[in-house]
């Protein structure tokens, strides 16, 4: 029943085909060759949100990355010895400092391995690296790569290589790097300077978004799907970091703007005709749940369920809202308990 109702309330989108993103948006290019011909290095490059969000339109899991050859030398065919990070930037860019320059934990999505750079002509495609793990861009902060350049086949040495790129990529890009380590602190800043990179985008992801409210022990309970919702999946939804042996309720929605005329998020209790309690309703609810948490200590309660998505494909694209209520007796508002909101898209 609880399927039913809720597909029953979805919009019919068809599935859309992987998005490529190519930025910095460039009108003219000038050779760059760091970090991929410097020798051992270690480099970040910055992406503006503004410039991913001209070619993905919502939030998306990147898969690959590609990289082209410069007007200059670009005919050494050879290995690099690298691994590759992805995680969101700081609004204002980069500084000096590499670790300080992640808004968010980073993700190896391409973990250590030699990797073929080809030779080619301007332009072409010289370099591709499919990820093995996924990295969701939110489409709000700006998108920050690191490139671990531990050696090549040219003796581990820099050598005679261009890729398209630009110094004048005003406001669209910028870059931090340091020759001879891969584990260094610090690195000098060039800013509106970066490779041109392709992203691949496939649709499908989960997003955070609101905070949840502090519970018994000073513990938020958190909000945790373990797979991006696509038909035919067993999906999964836990609660997490919860008061113990309690009622919890999940709800799920389609809309986090407004519920029933009233713009959310809103004070859940508030909103049921009781005080307010700081613990905030993010989502419309078209289907509801309750659980009982299992633990033993304050933080410790967990409660998870699966539920069967029908392997049919008219509700692919579409964005779903859901959050967990939790009873705790000692957390501050003497009642209850909230987490933050995942918003799930569809995938194909």
């Amino acid at each position: 029943m609880l399927r039913v109702l809720l597909l029953g309330s979805l919009f019919v989108v068809g599935a859309t085909a992987q998005t490529l993103a190519t930025v910095p948006t460039l009108t003219t290019f000038q050779d760059v060759d760091r970090p991929l011909a410097g020798g051992v290095g270690r480099y970040q490059q910055w992406y503006a949100a503004s410039d991913l969000d001209d070619y993905l339109p919502e939030p998306m899991r990147i898969d690959r990355v590609e990289f082209f050859a410069g007007s200059g030398p670009s005919a050494i065919a050879t290995t690099i010895d690298c691994e590759i990070l992805l995680g969101h930037g700081q609004t204002f860019g980069v500084t000096g400092s590499f670790d300080n320059n992640f808004a968010s934990a980073p993700v190896v999505v391409a973990p250590r391995t030699n990797r073929q750079l080809t030779a080619g002509a301007p332009g072409a495609v010289v370099m591709n690296i499919p990820f093995a793990t996924l990295f969701t861009w939110d489409r709000q902060r700006p998108l920050l790569m690191e490139i671990r350049v531990y050696g090549n086949g040219q003796a581990n040495q820099p050598f005679s290589y261009t890729f398209r790129g630009s110094t004048v990529a005003f406001g669209k890009t910028s870059r931090v790097y340091q020759a001879g380590s891969t584990g260094a602190a610090t690195g000098t800043v060039a800013s509106n300077t970066g490779m041109l990179t392709r992203f691949t985008a496939r649709p499908g992801a989960l997003v955070d978004f609101g905070a949840g409210c502090v519970g018994g022990g000073g513990f938020t309970p958190k909000n945790v799907i373990l797979e991006v919702p696509q038909p035919g999946i067993l999906w999964t939804h836990q609660l997490t970091q919860a008061a113990p042996q309690q009622l919890a309720l999940w709800v799920i929605g389609a809309d986090r703007n407004m519920i029933d005329g009233i713009p959310l998020p809103i004070d859940f209790p508030q909103l049921l005709g009781t005080g307010p309690s700081g613990c905030m309703l993010r989502t419309n609810i078209i289907v509801s749940g309750f659980h009982v948490t299992v633990g033993g200590a304050p933080g410790a309660g967990f409660a998870t369920f699966s539920w069967q998505l029908p392997p049919i494909g008219n509700y692919v694209g579409d964005h779903w809202y859901s959050q967990w209520f939790v009873l705790d007796p000692i957390c501050p508002n003497g009642l209850l308990t909230a987490t933050q909101g995942i918003e799930s898209i569809v995938a194909p």
